[in-house]
C-alpha cells in the first residue's frame, strides 16, 4: 500500500519512517508537516494509508479528516489518549499512541490491509454472519455490538437509539453516520427515524413493519425503496 505521514514533529516522523521501512508492504511516498501541506498533496497524488498525527497547528488531524474530500484509510498517531473515541466516530483504521512500536505498527497495517482488500467486495452472506460486529459510541463509552443481535435504529431529536432482543443503546451520533456504516445488504432505511435489519422482519402490512412486538413504520417517502431491496418471490 502507498502512504503518507502527517505530522509536524519531525523526530515523530523520523521514528515513524524508519518502522516503515521495515514493512515490505509499505511504499512510503512522502512526508507532510501540517495539515494544509498534506491537502495539497492529496489533491495531487492518491494514497491508499495515511499515518496521521493529531494534534498539528492551525488544523489538526480530526479536523483534516473532515474536509477531506476523498479519504483515504487512516492510522491516527497521537501522544495522547482522549481522542480515541471521537477518531473513532470517523471511521479510522486505528489509534496507535506514541511511542509506536513495530509490533503494534504491524498489527495496525495489517489490519488496513484487509479493509484495503476488501473494499469493494461487497458483505459476504452464509456462515459466520454471527460473529460479525461493529463498535458504537454510548455513553462516552465503545460498545461492540454484534450485527446479528440488532434490531432497528430509531432517530430521537439529538440522539439515536439501537435496539436489541435484550438490551437498548443510547447512541449521540447521527443516523446518516449510521446508515453509512451499516452494510445495504442487510439494513434499509423505512422512515426518516428508523432503520432496520432486514433479517428480523416478521412481517409487513399496510405502512409497518412488524420485527417481534415492534411496530416500525414506512414512510411514503422510503416505501418504494423498502420494496425494491427485499426480496420477494
Amino acid at each position: 500500500m502507498t502512504c503518507l505521514i502527517i505530522d509536524d514533529n519531525a523526530m515523530a516522523r523520523t521514528a515513524l519512517r524508519h518502522l516503515i521501512s521495515d514493512i515490505d508492504s509499505l511504499d512510503l511516498r512522502a512526508e507532510c508537516e501540517d495539515a494544509m501541506q498534506a491537502m495539497k498533496y492529496l489533491q495531487q497524488q492518491a494514497v491508499d494509508l495515511l499515518f496521521l498525527d493529531v494534534e498539528m497547528p492551525h488544523m489538526n488531524g480530526l479536523e483534516l479528516l473532515q474536509v477531506l474530500p476523498q479519504r483515504p484509510l487512516v492510522i491516527l498517531v497521537t501522544s495522547k489518549r482522549e481522542y480515541a473515541v471521537e477518531a473513532f466516530d470517523l471511521q479510522v483504521v486505528d489509534y496507535l499512541v506514541k511511542p509506536i512500536t513495530l509490533a503494534r505498527l504491524l498489527s495496525a497495517v495489517q489490519r488496513a490491509q484487509e479493509m484495503h482488500q476488501n473494499k469493494n467486495r461487497p458483505l459476504p452472506a452464509g456462515p459466520g454472519l454471527d460473529e460479525e460486529h461493529i463498535f458504537f459510541k454510548a455513553n462516552n463509552t465503545l460498545v461492540r455490538v454484534q450485527l446479528n443481535d440488532i434490531l432497528y435504529f430509531q432517530a430521537l431529536g439529538d440522539y439515536v437509539t439501537l435496539t436489541t432482543k435484550e438490551k437498548r443503546y443510547t447512541l449521540y451520533t447521527k443516523m446518516k453516520t449510521i446508515e453509512d456504516r451499516l452494510p445495504v445488504s442487510r439494513y434499509i432505511r423505512t422512515h426518516r427515524s428508523y432503520i432496520v435489519a432486514i433479517g428480523k422482519i416478521d412481517n409487513i402490512e399496510d405502512n409497518s413493519i412488524q420485527i417481534g412486538r415492534h411496530l416500525i413504520p414506512i414512510s411514503d417517502s422510503y416505501r418504494a425503496r423498502v420494496m425494491a431491496q427485499l426480496n420477494f418471490l
